[in-house]
């Protein structure tokens, strides 16, 4: 039987497994959006990307923030982000699931703990932005209460066609998981 183990990230080695976990985000990006690799480029630049991984342990500090890791017999196999945004409004970053850890419920574990997570710290509405062509986590994501809303910052034009952006209430005391 497989164990599935959600933490919160906290060590330089947890932090090595969540960039290695994020570069195969973009991998996957990359393939999903062939048609459109222009766009992967322009939302990932090569500097930019690297400075959002070397900064990962910062922007996503507790206790506005947090990063957790899901890992599957040990092995780091998914991560998501949390991200402040105002005193009650904070956004999910970067969910990914390996594509072999896909089918275990490790998303909406993820999905579930940090909106519980969230609420936990005092946020009230947690916002998202996924593309338009992840059907897999569109649905995810419906099925955990998010509904489609417009921009919540300043995209580009260019970009925002090829964005899903959504939003949910997070209510007090969601049972939606633990991690350790």
């Amino acid at each position: 039987m497989t164990e599935l183990i959600i933490t919160e990230a906290g060590s330089e080695q947890d932090y090595e497994d969540v960039r290695r976990l994020c570069n195969s985000f973009l991998d996957w990006l990359r393939a999903r959006y062939a048609h459109e690799s222009w766009s992967v480029d322009r939302y990932y630049a090569p500097d930019k990307w690297a400075a959002v991984l070397a900064d990962l342990p910062l922007v996503h500090s507790p206790p506005d923030g947090g990063i957790l890791i899901a890992r599957l017999d040990a092995t780091p196999v998914g991560c998501v982000m949390l991200q402040k945004l105002g005193e009650t409004t904070c956004e999910m970053k970067r969910l990914f699931v390996l594509p072999e850890a896909r089918g275990h419920g490790v998303g909406r574990r993820l999905c579930e703990c940090l909106m519980s997570h969230s609420a936990e710290r005092g946020y009230k509405t947690m916002y998202l932005d996924t593309g338009i062509h992840h059907t897999e986590a569109l649905a995810l994501y419906r099925s955990l209460g998010f509904q489609m809303r417009g921009p919540y910052s300043d995209f580009p034009r260019d970009m925002a066609h090829l964005l899903n952006f959504m939003e949910a209430e997070l209510p007090v005391g969601k049972e939606g998981g633990t991690f350790i």
